[in-house]
């Protein structure tokens, strides 16, 4: 129809469930602390796949021949320093650095079926965010199907998979 304003339908082949998962970080110590499989579609990748290398922060779902089969950019995760403004009002806003660095951050993936592994990659300090990223933290994706979500009320899961 011309002029129809229909809004775009999903691709046929798109995966109809995601995974959210959440983590936790302290310091430069991160763990999975919940995940949760809902009915919905994660947006496709929309930049190329990361290189060795490469800095910043990703996450990437591989196969089992560690072939990248879904990778999303994240914008700085971990938070290592924070706004403030200025008692007095003449100073517009400054970022401060946060002394120990503490908080959660959620990620959605696709929940594909040959998705054999699923990795969080980014610099080893998060205070230098211009150094070559490493894996960070990596888990099956199996166990992340069968990891319960996040509990508000317990945030810290002691048998969480962990990374550093």
């Amino acid at each position: 129809m011309v002029g129809s304003e229909a809004s775009p339908s999903p691709r046929r082949d798109a995966p109809t469930h995601a995974l959210r998962l959440t983590f936790g970080y302290r310091g430069r110590e991160i763990r999975l602390i919940g995940s949760q499989r809902l009915a919905m579609v994660v947006p496709p990748a929309v930049t190329p796949a990361p290189t060795r290398g490469q800095s910043g922060y990703w996450i990437e779902l591989t196969d089992a021949t560690g072939r990248i089969v879904y990778h999303r950019p994240l914008y700085r995760p971990i938070a290592v320093d924070a706004e403030v403004y200025a008692a007095d009002g003449k100073q517009t806003i400054a970022r401060v650095p946060v002394a120990n660095p503490e908080g959660q951050f959620t990620v959605l993936v696709p929940d594909l079926p040959q998705a054999d592994v699923f990795a969080l990659h980014g610099p080893p300090d998060p205070e230098s965010p211009a150094e070559p990223a490493r894996e960070l933290l990596r888990v099956d994706v199996d166990a992340l199907r069968k990891f319960p979500p996040a509990r508000p009320e317990d945030p810290s899961a002691p048998d969480a998979p962990k990374g550093s």
